[in-house]
């Protein structure tokens, strides 16, 4: 499964509006339950940002790829954000995060779970695709940059 097969329009921001590591999660979490039709009560953001507190899932190169799994969710799905001035995040380099993947995952998702998250990073280890996706003009164009680069890296 593909990270652009978990994501509507909606579900993508090229100007993510959050300051910090906390507001990016929220404002993800936010962005991920409006433009699934989802209404978690929190369960998600609280779920995320304990997953969160264990390890930092900014993973290096301005890439952060928060994510948990939650009882209310019957399908994976995925918000995106772009913060042009990065945010730290804790990431495994030192260096803000500017790229943000949220994931989240109905609580018995096991392998797929997994995969989706290999895929992702995989995809994100390119340099010229983190830059193609940091430069979108808007949502439409942060997927089109992302189904393209999939077709590339990614297989079958």
């Amino acid at each position: 499964m593909r990270l652009s097969e978990l994501l509507v329009p909606q579900a993508v921001t090229t100007r993510l509006a959050a300051r910090t590591k906390r507001e990016a999660i929220a404002e993800l979490v936010d962005r991920l339950e409006s433009a699934h039709g989802l209404a978690s009560q929190g369960e998600i953001l609280d779920r995320v940002l304990r997953r969160e507190a264990m390890m930092s899932t900014g993973i290096g190169n301005g890439v952060a790829i928060p994510h948990g799994k939650a009882r209310l969710v019957d399908r994976m799905v995925a918000a995106c954000g772009v913060a042009r001035e990065g945010i730290e995040f804790d990431t495994v380099d030192g260096e803000p995060a500017s790229l943000f993947v949220l994931l989240v995952a109905p609580e018995s998702a096991g392998a797929l779970h997994v995969k989706v998250l290999a895929n992702i990073s995989r995809l994100l280890k390119e340099e010229s695709v983190r830059r193609m996706l940091r430069e979108s003009a808007s949502p439409e164009d942060f997927l089109a940059v992302l189904r393209n680069a999939e077709a590339a890296h990614i297989p079958g």
